[in-house]
């Protein structure tokens, strides 16, 4: 399934919460690995790099990385695939890392007809005139976050939130947060498999959830 107006940018990010050691996950350490080439690595830009927090980014990814998060996340569009491969390639490397949190996350930002569609949508999903006009003076809606329960087995939740974008001017943003949790992992082999094994359903979800809502949207135009 693909998505009937596809966002204007559509990024990917993939977060690990555990025990990491920051240090470690240099440009150096990448190239040494074969997991980025060499002038990936020379022309990275790098913001810090210490015993407690790592970041630099190259050209299609950011990286930072702390004591207890680890995350990823896409710079162009075409990178979504080859974020995931990274992150596998990264920790089939250091399966020794304990994961018991994941998040894979998919960012659009998309094009509205006009302002007036735009809130249209903003009132219709968060009705303004019975609850909030009495208290605010011109209520808009600035964020909307929407919880699910998993129907896969899997501990953790689904997340969709959406807002005006910020890149885009009278568009929007949609983000859909995949969450995986395991309290009792003490390793990266249960993060591997899920980022592995359940791509393609994240993938799946993520287009289910945006086509829904822009469709939606759209159509208050």
């Amino acid at each position: 399934m693909q998505e009937s107006r596809p966002p204007e940018y559509d990024q990917v990010s993939i977060v690990f919460v555990g025990s990491f050691n920051p240090k470690i996950y240099q440009p150096a350490w990448f190239e040494a690995q074969g997991l980025i080439r060499p002038e990936e690595a020379a022309d990275s830009k790098i913001e810090v790099i210490s015993n407690d927090i790592c970041i630099f980014e190259t050209s299609w990814f950011r990286l930072e990385v702390f004591k207890e998060r680890w995350a990823l996340s896409s710079r162009a569009t075409p990178a979504i695939e080859l974020l995931r491969d990274l992150v596998l390639a990264t920790f089939e490397t250091l399966r020794h890392s304990p994961v018991t949190k994941i998040g894979i996350n998919a960012h659009g930002h998309y094009s509205m007809p006009n302002r007036e569609t735009l809130d249209k949508f903003g009132h219709a999903v968060a009705p303004k005139d019975s609850f909030w006009r009495p208290v605010m003076e011109d209520p808009r809606l600035l964020t909307l976050t929407i919880v699910s329960k998993r129907t896969d087995g899997h501990e953790g939740a689904v997340r969709a939130k959406v807002e005006p974008s910020g890149r885009i001017t009278d568009g929007l943003f949609v983000e859909v947060n995949d969450e995986y949790a395991n309290d009792d992992s003490v390793s990266a082999e249960w993060a591997i498999k899920i980022v592995s094994e359940e791509w393609e359903n994240h993938r799946s979800r993520v287009t289910s959830i945006r086509e829904n809502i822009v469709t939606e949207a759209w159509g208050m135009r």
